[in-house]
Parts: structure tokens; sequence; C-alpha cells
């Protein structure tokens, strides 16, 4: 028997990854927030998330589902041993979210969660959680993957992360809007070997359609390190200020990636303050600074990255850390200019 938050839980040789432990703690903050009316655990494995969600969310009205037998076996058996009651299906979970709608519906698959996110666009009355374990196509370091799985290009950047979680909210946000849903980001982010994202919808074809002022393309210059970035509706960049032309990536979601209110509202556990944390404090701005690439560029050691950020603010610019770990920061200074300060540092 396994242990996790409030649940007691067997696996029984079902998949259950210990590794995603800290998302699901995340998770509980978050849906305790979210008090949705009714949950479907789409592809629900064990069952530990839907568990936990009707333990410690207060999430009455949960669905598990999971394909496999032997998963729907072990859900039950897992219900029983929390004292819980919930509807436990073994079906097909694309089929299932054609045929039913679910307040709150969570996509957490082994691998991409591509093949589902547009059934779970149109099941969803209000909100969707998704998680992606194949970084790669989304970050930049498999393009044909990311062009076959996503409909989206991307190239490995210093801000490769970010690239990838505004892949994966793009893709939800086209995939919405053919149902005349439009989408706000509650909160994101990227870890070790994933991304999730957490949406909330709201019907209207007005609103679908100004979404696309959101989504959009990211253009990257290689040389200089400069990126900029146009939706749908502006004129694409070609070349940039260094001579070089840029690569385009995209298309991409370019809007916030949390929303201030919703986190700024989030009852933090002690073990995801620090996520929270860090979200809250990041400005709102397209591809964050690797100090480490751009000292690489300058051939110099990288300053301490509260001394940049210092010094950029006392410019007159905003600056700060970010969501990603490592040396990163956000600003709206020109690469330029964040060169400049990085030397003077030296």
């Amino acid at each position: 028997m396994l242990e996790e938050g409030k649940a007691k839980i067997v696996t029984d040789g079902v998949f259950y990854n210990p590794r995603m432990k800290f998302c699901r703690d995340v998770d509980m903050v978050v849906f305790s927030e979210l008090k949705a009316k009714n949950y479907l655990d789409a592809l629900a494995g064990s069952g530990v998330r839907g568990i936990r969600a009707m333990l410690e969310a207060d999430y009455d009205n949960v669905v598990f589902n999971d394909k496999n037998p032997k998963a729907c076996e072990v859900i039950r058996k897992n219900l029983e041993m929390n004292e819980l009651k919930a509807e436990v299906l073994c079906r097909d979970a694309v089929a299932l979210m054609r045929e039913r709608k679910f307040d709150h519906i969570d996509l957490d698959p082994f691998g991409s969660p591509a093949e589902f996110i547009d059934a779970a666009c149109f099941s969803a009355k209000r909100f969707l959680s998704v998680t992606a374990t194949d970084t790669a196509a989304l970050c930049g370091s498999a393009p044909v993957s990311g062009l076959r799985k996503y409909s989206t290009y991307a190239i490995k950047t210093e801000f490769y992360h970010e690239v990838g979680l505004r892949n994966l909210i793009g893709k939800i946000a086209r995939e919405a809007t053919k149902y005349e849903k439009s989408l706000e980001v509650l909160i994101s982010w990227a870890k070790e070997h994933y991304y999730r994202v957490y949406v909330k919808f709201k019907s209207s074809p007005r609103l679908a359609g100004k979404l696309y002022e959101k989504i959009g393309f990211l253009y990257y210059c290689k040389n200089c390190l400069n990126r900029t970035w146009r939706n749908f509706y502006e004129e694409p960049e070609a070349v940039c200020s260094c001579g070089k032309k840029f690569v385009e990536l995209g298309p991409l979601w370019l809007g916030e990636l949390h929303s201030k209110e919703f986190v700024s509202n989030l009852k933090a556990e002690k073990s995801v303050e620090k996520l929270l944390g860090r979200i809250k404090e990041e400005m709102h701005s397209i591809g964050y600074y690797n100090i480490h690439a751009i000292c690489f560029k300058l051939r110099v050691s990288p300053p301490s990255l509260s001394k940049i950020i210092e010094k950029l603010r006392d410019m007159g610019y905003e600056a700060s850390k970010t969501r990603f770990e490592g040396a990163n920061l956000k600003t709206n200074a020109e690469v330029g200019v964040l060169k400049k300060v990085i030397l003077a540092l030296q």
C-alpha cells in the first residue's frame, strides 16, 4: 500500500508515477479554488488524482475512466479502501468525451495528450487541465514530431521550456475555438520532464474569434538572441535588426501564462509555495532570457541574476525571475540593453 496526500492506494501493476506527486500536490491547491461541479479523470490509471480530489479538494462528483480493465479494478479497490464511492468507467476516453460533458476534465496521459485535446475541448464546460510529457515535440528538440502532433513548428532555443508551454496552450486554444469557446489560462508551469496547464473556458463565438489576438508567431534570431512576436492579424517579421533572418516559431500562445487574480487566491501548501511564489512574481512577457546563453555569446562570466534585475529596474525597465528553473529572467528591455547591463557588471 502507498500513501500520497490523504489517499491510500494500491497499484497491483497499474501505472503509477511517484515523480508526479508534486504535480498532484499543486492540483489539490488549484482544484480547491476551482470548485468544479463534476470532474472527469479521463485517463485515471490507479485513480490517485481523483481520489485525492475527493479527499482534499471537496470534489464530490468524480468520474474515473480508464480503458484498461485492470486499472478499473484497481480504482474500485482504491475507492473502497478510502471509503469513497464514485462512477468508474472502462471506456475509450475520446469516445466518452464525445458522448458526455463535464464541468472539469483532466488529461494526464502516458505520453502526448494531443489525441485527446480536441474531444476534451468539446466536452469540458468550464475547466480543462492537461499534462504533457512529450516535451521534445513541444519545445523544439523534435520539430517534425511537434508538427505532426501539435501542428506547430519550433526549434531549440535557450527559452525552450516557455516555447513548449506556449505551444501546448496554443494547441488547446485553437481546438477550443472550433467549438466557439474562448479560454483564460489560470496557471501553468514546466518542471523536469513535463508541462502542466489549467484553463477556464467561456462559450462565446465573439470571444473565440478575439482569442486569435493572443495566438500567433514568435520570431527568433539565432545570431543575437533577439526575439519579437506577431499575432495572426499582424504583419510577419523577416529580418532581425542585426541583419540576420528570423526563425518563425508557431503558431503558439502569446497571452498570459497565468491569471494574477486566480493565483493570488490560491492557498499554497508548503510543498508548492516556491513554485507559486515564482509565478506570482513573474512579469508578463514572451520568452525569457537565459543569462548563461547571453554570456556565452559575449564570452564573459555570468553576473548575479539579482544584480542584473536590480540594474534593469534602476534603468526604468521591468524585470523579474521566472517560473522556469535556471538563471532566467524576464524583462521588457531589448536584448541589446540586457547585454550592456551584463557587460557593465563584469
